[in-house]
């Protein structure tokens, strides 16, 4: 992988620690299970939106959502953080049938619901089993990228697509494709050691900007879990990238 050229802390806080733009289909992609590495910025940014008194919609399409984590962004001083919990939205589907007729569903609640922020998370998972075949896998995932992107551009709402960044097979390989195709934006993650100390490397497109993120320190506030992003270097040495 090409490394990414160096650029200012300040204009990589402007493109990755602002919620994603209103109208935007964003990527999330990144190592672990359907990009699980890259899940707590979607989770951060859940937490900002539902601090501003807006809605949010969480599809959970790798069965591994748990709001507790999204409690816990909240600062230790905000009271009855809990209760913004009831701006959230989440569906499950347990099949690659259901989890379509989810993507659907939100073209009619959005209207009602007025969501500032949709969150798609693993929605290659269920795409993969082996029970459907390639064609109606590949045809049901063109159809659900095509539906997002018109959803975005419609209600004027940000749309986050979380994904792992390496394909495990052919099937995989072909849906990462769409998703990258139909995404406007990106933030991508990849783990790499320095001088032994295993950390994140971010990569931001269009705007190629990059860095390190910042370690996840024990008491972590919303204000944290979002700057925390990046650490910006000039000059990197002895980097070598974990598969």
């Amino acid at each position: 992988m090409a490394r990414p050229l160096p650029i200012s802390a300040h204009s990589v806080i402007d493109e990755v620690q602002i919620l994603p733009r209103k109208g935007i289909l964003y990527q999330l992609q990144g190592p672990g299970r359907s990009g699980k590495s890259m899940r707590s910025f979607a989770e951060a940014w859940t937490a900002m939106t539902l601090m501003n008194g807006d809605y949010v919609h969480w599809i959970d399409g790798a069965c591994r959502f748990n709001p507790a984590r999204i409690i816990r962004t909240f600062p230790e001083t905000f009271p009855d953080a809990e209760q913004l919990l009831h701006g959230l939205f989440i569906g499950r589907g347990f099949t690659v049938h259901q989890f379509a007729h989810l993507i659907e569903r939100l073209q009619s609640e959005i209207k009602i619901t007025k969501a500032k922020l949709i969150v798609i998370d693993g929605p290659i998972t269920m795409h993969l089993d082996s029970q459907i075949g390639d064609y109606e896998a590949r045809s049901l995932f063109r159809k659900t990228m095509i539906l997002l992107r018109k959803i975005a551009d419609e209600n004027d709402v940000g749309i986050v697509v979380i994904t792992s960044s390496n394909a495990y097979s052919k099937r995989h390989s072909n849906l990462l494709t769409m998703v990258r195709n139909r995404c406007q934006a990106s933030l991508s993650g990849v783990r790499r050691k320095v001088r032994g100390e295993e950390k994140m490397w971010l990569l931001h497109l269009p705007t190629r900007s990059s860095g390190y993120r910042k370690e996840i320190t024990p008491q972590e506030t919303l204000h944290e879990s979002v700057s925390r992003i990046i650490h910006t270097r000039l000059r990197i040495e002895g980097v070598e990238e974990i598969e």
